[in-house]
């Protein structure tokens, strides 16, 4: 599937010699992707992804973030129990999960709603942030991305740098699940912990000129996805979509480069980081 998703994002603009792949490209293939998976009907598609994004907004703009759950959780519900009853084919995903049981029980509508809600967070807006990063660093490190382009062995390591130099995510917020003290402090249940991973990414001690985008280094460990017991579960799906999406934009875009005539790529945001655009010319 994601192949031919891959291929039908690039045909639109593959024999123009030019394109913006964050908003042509990065924004659109991780979520029609999911969009696919869940087999929503196509007239609903631009909407949901609207209401996706109107998640993320809840930290900042609290009214109309809330507006955009309430939303997508009552377009969940009722398509969650639509499909339960009636299910669109043999591997329709939505039914698979809506029908699931542990020990004899099925899953509560609640998890499984909060399970596709978080899928279009988790598995739509990282991937697109993430892949947007990994091409900024390639675009504006020319030699490396003429390095990748010859040797396609370099395709795991890439999006590894890509991650580590600059991940979808500057930091993640934390509870205690009980009363601890780290370094000195002592925090409650309920207090906040905001752990920057971004800064883990970049620690000095770990990398050599941490700041530099290499996809030659040595250590290519990061903590993009998480460690430990909370480690993304979606990791394996994230790196198989950016590696097929990497291959098919240096399968079919010849001499891709960035467009001299464009401002540069600046990644920017404060919970999830993106360039707004990349212009690129091929061919």
């Amino acid at each position: 599937m994601v192949p031919s998703i891959i291929a039908r994002h690039i045909d639109p603009f593959v024999e123009r010699g030019r394109a913006d792949l964050v908003k042509e490209f990065a924004l659109l293939f991780p979520f029609t992707f999911i969009m696919e998976l869940m087999g929503l009907p196509e007239q609903d598609r631009a909407v949901f992804q609207k209401l996706a994004f109107g998640q993320i907004f809840i930290t900042f703009d609290p009214g109309h973030g809330m507006e955009a759950v309430n939303k997508l959780k009552d377009y969940l519900t009722e398509l969650v129990h639509l499909r339960r009853e009636q299910p669109i084919g043999d591997n329709d995903f939505i039914h698979t999960l809506a029908t699931a049981e542990i020990d004899g029980e099925r899953l509560p509508d609640d998890v499984v709603i909060a399970f596709f809600r978080q899928l279009m967070t988790a598995g739509g807006d990282t991937s697109y942030h993430g892949f947007s990063n990994l091409l900024a660093g390639l675009l504006t490190h020319a030699d490396q991305l003429e390095a990748l382009r010859r040797d396609r062995k370099l395709v795991p390591q890439a999006i590894d740098e890509g991650l580590r130099w600059d991940g979808p995510n500057l930091f993640i917020s934390r509870t205690p699940a009980r009363e601890v003290t780290m370094a000195g402090v002592k925090m409650q249940p309920g207090d906040i912990l905001d752990v920057v991973i971004s800064s883990a990414n970049r620690d000095e001690t770990q990398y050599p000129d941490p700041d530099r985008f290499n996809i030659f280094r040595d250590n290519r460990r990061h903590v993009a996805f998480g460690l430990g017991p909370h480690v993304c579960i979606g990791q394996h799906l994230a790196r198989m979509e950016m590696t097929i999406a990497l291959n098919g934009l240096l399968d079919r875009l010849p001499g891709l480069r960035l467009d001299p005539e464009a401002p540069p790529p600046v990644i920017r945001g404060f919970t999830l980081r993106a360039p707004d655009s990349l212009p690129v010319l091929f061919g």
